[in-house]
């Protein structure tokens, strides 16, 4: 049965695990986001070949985000040339675990949510498909 209480048990560091693991699943390849002050960074492919489109911050459990939290987060993401995503983690209702659903990783699902500032891969509103990290890195000679 579904216990509310259940969320209060993970960790700041659990919850960001969780959606680590959830990005990882999604087929990118995650990193601390510490240097550019959120939790995770979300590569598109080698950190040596394409720099990163998005920073996801982990809302803790026990904490409200409100519109200035995220403004002050978009503008910095947007400085950095990163979208940004918002993530909260939560128990699942039933037994879901090992399942293709979307969202849900160890019996926990994954809410998020981009909030675009005008950089890639938002930016521009094309009809045909835009490939993620669509930032790549030149070569110095």
């Amino acid at each position: 049965m579904f216990d509310i209480t259940e969320i209060e048990h993970l960790t700041h560091e659990e919850q960001t695990s969780i959606a680590r693991k959830y990005f990882e699943r999604k087929g990118y390849r995650v990193h601390s986001g510490l240097q550019f002050g959120c939790e995770l960074v979300l590569y598109a492919d080698d950190p040596d070949k394409v720099h990163s489109d998005f920073c996801v911050h982990v809302v803790p459990h026990d904490s409200q985000v409100n519109w200035m939290q995220i403004q002050v987060l978009a503008r910095s993401m947007a400085t950095l040339h990163k979208q940004l995503i918002m993530v909260n983690v939560r128990p699942t209702r039933r037994n879901i675990e090992g399942s293709s659903v979307g969202g849900v990783v160890d019996g926990y699902l994954i809410d998020e949510l981009a909030i675009a500032n005008g950089h890639a891969p938002f930016r521009h509103k094309r009809k045909e498909i835009i490939k993620v990290g669509s930032q790549i890195k030149q070569k110095l000679t």
